[in-house]
């Protein structure tokens, strides 16, 4: 879980230094997709493992793929070009808190009053950056920040939807690579229909460098995202969200210079207060269970 944290927390940087560079966002994703697919088929191709190719199998990974790389993905790329990499991030950290209200709603998860109250803290969390003229560096980024919130809302109906309707008897990997698969066919026609296919061979440049490393943590992120679900459930996951943030703040700032306001340091406190009350409330109950 820790590598998944410092992968995912460094993807905003990448994917900002490649957009600066002029790789679109498609493009990037698209690739990255490509890229992690192939990598997973070998592996899984060495391992004896199957990717799981009956139409109950695809349905579920076209709709993996779908839910939990190419429409947040897409709009993180899309973002970062227009905020800081280290403020997306920190939205992001929302998603643990968006999981719980889904899987509560699904009948995943019970109600539990420590839970409801990390919920709170997690809205209020967003109006911290939304709402404060003074947040932002510009408040022409509020419309990006608003964009910038779908991004855990997928990714916590990825969380629930993957757990939920994964099917039985296929192992982790088979799965994490027709994941990626399912997200390439996704964006492959919107990338040709707006011509912003891109592969980055050989590379040109740090944008193309970018996306090369973001190809190979997108494979291994994809393997041990269906493991840690697997084993631990999708709540448990979401946990990452800290390590993300962190990693994502540092990284920014490492490579970009980047610094945040008040509002912002407090939306993460508040993100925070919100994300442990979820997870400690998890755990204690499941000790008592």
């Amino acid at each position: 879980m820790a590598c998944m944290g410092l992968i995912w927390g460094l993807q905003f940087s990448l994917a900002k230094v490649a957009t600066q560079g002029g790789i679109h966002p498609l493009g990037f994703t698209l690739a990255v997709s490509i890229c992690a697919a192939t990598l997973l088929a070998a592996v899984a191709w060495l391992r004896g493992a199957e990717i799981p190719l009956e139409r109950r199998h695809l349905v579920y990974t076209v709709l993996a793929g779908a839910t939990a790389i190419a429409i947040p993905n897409s709009i993180a790329v899309l973002v970062v070009s227009h905020v800081p990499a280290g403020l997306a991030a920190v939205l992001n950290t929302l998603s643990p808190v968006i999981t719980y209200a889904m899987a509560l709603a699904v009948g995943m998860e019970r109600p539990q009053r420590l839970r409801l109250l990390g919920i709170g803290f997690g809205i209020a969390g967003a109006l911290l950056v939304v709402l404060p003229r003074a947040s932002l560096p510009d408040p022409a980024m509020t419309p990006w920040v608003l964009l910038c919130l779908l991004v855990p809302f997928f990714y916590a109906l990825s969380n629930v939807y993957i757990a939920r309707a994964r099917p039985a008897g296929v192992d982790s990997i088979g799965l994490a690579a027709g994941m990626q698969l399912g997200a390439a066919a996704c964006i492959l026609p919107l990338a040709l229909a707006t011509g912003s296919v891109h592969m980055p061979l050989p590379p040109a440049g740090p944008a193309d460098w970018a996306l090369l490393v973001q190809c190979g943590f997108g494979g291994i992120g994809s393997l041990l995202f269906f493991e840690v679900l697997r084993l631990a459930g999708p709540v448990f996951f979401s946990q990452t969200g800290f390590l993300v943030t962190l990693a994502g703040v540092f990284w920014g700032w490492l490579l970009f210079g980047e610094t945040h306001s008040a509002y912002v340091w407090a939306s993460m406190a508040a993100i925070f207060a919100g994300l442990a009350l979820v997870t400690r409330a998890g755990r204690v109950s499941g000790s008592r269970g």
